[in-house]
């Protein structure tokens, strides 16, 4: 049964309008002028307006427009009676002014019937929408939660290394990924990935990597042995045309050497204190979750006091202007030398700036993750 709101200044017209529509198994509002029917229209929930277009002081368009306007009735249909003779020009005012249908009276009852049957089943097929989008935004809003906690808060180490890192996604679910695993003994595993994509199934995807990471927490890890046991566990629960690109490197703060493989992911880059380069840690490595037998090979390097390893996702350095120039790696390498004694979290701050600034502020096309980790 739906709730009408029947709008005449005539009392007969309403009377006449109630009994038909009662007939039909529908509930009947009544209001003999606009500020009446915009008052019930406000303290009642309302799925159709039959609506005059004459009346004194406020008119059937200045009510439709009054009811558009307003949040809980801006989806409301709403049917426009009149005596007039139907002209095309009184027709596009009506649908102007926010009328949804438009009839000319004397109507015949069937007519009637017909047309409220027509915004009933559109005001129906409306509110499914909106509940359906509403609970899609509530599992959204969980999926959203889930992958927040699936970033780190807190750090290990905290007296004999700083962390500092940057995430950003172009949709509600992105597929950037990083962490600083524990391993004990004074070893940290620090590691960003990015899967292909957005969405659900990356950011599901990123939940599988995470999962295998930390289920794996041994005393001697081994960051190539690692990446290819992703490659063999992921490979058949992704899609086909899914993979991800991953570097993981294992930092042993007690040696001060660390042993990293790279799988398809952009260079880290190790800012190194004492000689103030930047240099490439160059290790070949194939993407992950493509192929049953991938190539990965493993580097080792000092990393000494001082030394920062900076690494981030492809997002941050694929940009373009609008002359279609890409901000690219060796803009990005130059950066971090120009800007060597800045602070970690200044130092990322600065970087994402300069490529927006560089990018003319375009909406960024691709999520953006930085993982920063400085040895004291």
């Amino acid at each position: 049964m739906a709730k009408i709101l029947a709008v005449d200044d005539n009392e007969d017209n309403v009377f006449l309008l109630k009994v038909i529509l009662e007939n039909h198994q529908h509930e009947v509002l009544s209001a003999y002028n606009g500020f009446q029917a915009i008052e019930i229209a406000e303290n009642n929930k309302i799925d159709l307006v039959l609506l005059d277009l004459m009346m004194p002081e406020m008119n059937g368009m200045e009510v439709a427009a009054r009811l558009k306007s307003m949040e809980s009735t801006r989806h409301v249909p709403i049917i426009l009676l009149t005596a007039k003779k139907k002209e095309v020009k009184d027709v596009v005012a009506a649908l102007d002014s926010g009328a949804d249908e438009y009839l000319t009276k004397p109507f015949h009852e069937t007519e009637l019937v017909a047309r409220v049957k027509s915004m009933l089943r559109m005001k129906s097929l409306f509110d499914q929408i909106t509940e359906a989008k509403r609970l899609m935004e509530e599992d959204l809003k969980t999926a959203q939660n889930v992958q927040e906690s699936l970033l780190p808060t807190e750090y290990p180490y905290t007296d004999r290394m700083r962390i500092h890192a940057y995430y950003e996604a172009t949709s509600s679910l992105g597929g950037d990924y990083y962490d600083v695993v524990d391993y004990g003994n004074g070893k940290v595993g620090l590691l960003i990935a990015d899967v292909s994509g957005h969405g659900a199934s990356a950011a599901l995807i990123v939940s599988m990597i995470k999962t295998i990471i930390i289920s794996h927490l041994d005393s001697q890890p081994d960051p190539k042995q690692l990446v290819e046991l992703l490659n063999i566990r992921l490979l058949s629960m992704i899609p086909e045309d899914r993979y991800f690109t991953i570097f993981l490197g294992i930092l042993d703060l007690n040696t001060h050497k660390m042993t990293y493989a790279r799988a398809g992911h952009p260079y880290p880059l190790l800012m190194k204190k004492n000689s103030r380069k930047v240099i490439r840690l160059d290790c070949r490595g194939d993407v992950v979750g493509l192929f049953p037998d991938i190539t990965v090979e493993k580097g080792e390097v000092d990393v000494e006091p001082g030394d920062r390893l900076f690494t981030y996702s492809d997002g941050l350095y694929e940009i373009a202007n609008n002359r279609g120039q890409m901000f690219g790696l060796d803009k990005l390498h130059e950066e971090l030398e120009a800007n060597f004694d800045m602070d970690g979290d200044s130092l990322i701050k600065y970087l994402i700036s300069s490529t927006r600034m560089f990018s003319g502020h375009q909406n960024i096309e691709d999520d953006v993750a930085v993982l920063l980790a400085e040895i004291i």
